[in-house]
């Protein structure tokens, strides 16, 4: 199989999230679904790609082999051959949200950021706009008290970044964030529904 350019930012740029579905892949580089099946397919065929199917009724997810994340240049090292049933939605967020905050800046994913880092308290991702390092946070699911102070605590510890934001799935994650990051005026807090504009989200958001 002769690598066109193309395929070769599709492997890098999938190796970079860890995993992703066809949907994505089709919305970052502007190709039709029908067109990224076959091509990702392709790739799994010949030994760049390995595809997982996590539940019968949600799609199904490719990652770099190694080979794939060799051929790609990236220096990260290729993801293990499975999938965190529990981080699943949460990852593919993150992902969707990714490819939308990278129209404003330069997206940094959690993999990229864990290469380099001293400490388990990693963001989702940072995104780099006008000159500013922004973490980002996803919150799906309502997180204890404890589990927020902790956070919110190294985040005023840090001088890494400028601003802190959250996207959240629910008015009950988005109180319970809030009244975490209180007198905290750098986090800032917005619903997934308005930057995704995905309806299921826009569900959440009205519970």
């Amino acid at each position: 199989m002769q690598l066109t350019e193309r395929d070769l930012r599709i492997l890098y740029w999938i190796n970079r999230m860890r995993y992703v579905t066809v949907n994505q892949v089709s919305k970052k580089f502007k190709i039709g679904i029908k067109a990224s099946y076959r091509r990702l397919k392709k790739l799994c065929g010949d030994g760049y790609l390995y595809s997982l199917r996590i539940f019968r009724d949600k799609p199904g997810v490719y990652m770099c082999t190694k080979k794939g994340a060799e051929i790609s240049g990236s220096n990260l090292w290729a993801p293990k051959y499975y999938v965190n049933l529990a981080n699943y939605e949460h990852d593919l967020k993150v992902v969707d949200l990714s490819i939308e905050l990278e129209q404003q800046g330069e997206w940094i994913s959690m993999r990229e950021l864990r290469q380099d880092s001293r400490t388990d308290m990693i963001p989702d991702g940072v995104l780099i706009k006008d000159g500013k390092k922004i973490a980002v946070e996803v919150e799906l699911t309502k997180k204890s008290e404890r589990n927020l102070k902790k956070k919110m605590g190294y985040y005023k510890k840090s001088i890494d970044y400028n601003e802190v934001w959250y996207f959240v799935s629910s008015k009950a994650v988005y109180d319970a964030v809030e009244k975490a990051a209180k007198e905290m005026d750098y986090i800032k807090i917005f619903y997934l529904s308005e930057v995704l504009k995905d309806e299921q989200q826009r569900a959440y958001a009205n519970r």
